[in-house]
């Protein structure tokens, strides 16, 4: 298994990868599979996080996108001590194995090498127990519930709102 930041030369695997997490759990992210599948490949492209205040990790097994994550820092001066972990996906197949583990531990280290990056903040639904069940062992805490936060039809799911201090 070999974790490293992702480049526009993964953005193919990326994001079928993506595309594949927001099809198959709709209810974990807040992009939707159907606007999302009518991007093109330059506008992927474009938005892809490749900067020093974001960027998305991958997991590789046999040179296999397998799972990844992503870190967006706050971009305002009051804001900068702060990033948001987004993303978060281990295909199926692949769960269970200490692959998301390996991928939020390896975020955690980039962020402490940050200046002035003091916190990470994501927001897990409510009821997805394995994902809260790491997130708090690898130190989140939860500071809030946000209600109705998604809304996939007549159905509304809450979220719960983690940070966890470098």
């Amino acid at each position: 298994m070999v974790i490293r930041q992702l480049t526009l030369e993964d953005v193919d695997a990326y994001w079928a990868l993506r595309l594949r997490a927001i099809r198959e759990h709709p209810e974990s992210f807040g992009a939707s599979y159907e606007e999302e599948k009518e991007l093109s490949m330059d506008a992927v492209r474009a938005r892809f996080p490749s900067s020093e205040d974001g960027f998305a990790l991958g997991a590789f097994e046999r040179n296999e996108l397998v799972g990844m994550v992503g870190l967006s820092r706050e971009k305002r001066r009051k804001l900068r001590h702060k990033a948001m972990i987004w993303g978060m996906y281990v295909s199926s197949e692949h769960q269970g194995r200490g692959i998301g583990r390996r991928l939020i531990a390896a975020v955690q280290d980039r962020a402490r090498q940050m200046d002035g990056l003091e916190k990470l903040i994501l927001y897990v639904v409510i009821g997805n127990a394995p994902a809260q069940k790491l997130y708090r062992s690898m130190g989140f805490e939860s500071f809030g519930i946000e209600r109705n936060a998604l809304k996939l039809g007549d159905v509304t799911y809450d979220e719960d709102l983690m940070v966890y201090s470098l």
